[in-house]
């Protein structure tokens, strides 16, 4: 796979105070020509199109960081609303709706220019995080569950030694409840 080359504009090259004048006014809706006429009368060279295509970029980039934000607002969300869930789990829930989304979404034309190997890779890899995820979840559970049997054994060792009426009484009470269980 071929490496994708860095873009370097001439905007990107002149003083950073310019440069952040041209791309507020970018955002403000200034026109390219008037954007050029700037900079030019900053002493730099530029023409309308090495304007436009740093505004492609920009905008492209802004877009991209409002989708990350907005995915990360709706991680957030869904973890306010379900405090069992983790970052992960919300994170693979987000990953699954766009995955459903653009197979959905995705024509019968697109799916012939599908490289079939790539998806069946992808796929793996979300499932693989998702199992990776479940499989951490089980060894955490399993290791809570030792170490609350590890402090019930100390706290009735302790409790037959220190008071054993009271430890008599809780043996009865808890063996009642498992014949009461079955």
């Amino acid at each position: 796979m071929a490496k994708k080359n860095r873009k370097h504009s001439k905007i990107d090259k002149l003083p950073a105070d310019i440069k952040e004048t041209v791309e507020q006014m970018m955002q403000a809706d200034f026109t390219y020509a008037e954007i050029a006429d700037y900079i030019r009368d900053c002493g730099f060279e530029i023409s309308v199109t090495s304007v436009w295509r740093h505004a492609t970029n920009l905008n492209a980039t802004v877009e991209t960081l409002r989708m990350a934000q907005e995915n990360f607002r709706v991680i957030m969300d869904e973890i306010a609303r379900y405090p069992q869930l983790d970052t992960s789990e919300g994170i693979i829930r987000l990953l699954s709706h766009h995955v459903i989304e653009a197979i959905n979404n995705t024509d019968e034309e697109q799916w012939k220019n599908i490289d079939p190997i790539k998806l069946i890779r992808q796929s793996n890899a979300l499932i693989r995080a998702a199992s990776y995820k479940n499989n951490m979840d089980l060894k955490n559970k399993d290791i809570m569950e030792a170490g609350m049997e590890q402090v019930k054994t100390l706290v009735f060792e302790a409790m037959a030694r220190e008071n054993p009426k009271l430890y008599a009484e809780v043996t009865r009470f808890l063996s009642e409840k498992q014949e009461d269980l079955k």
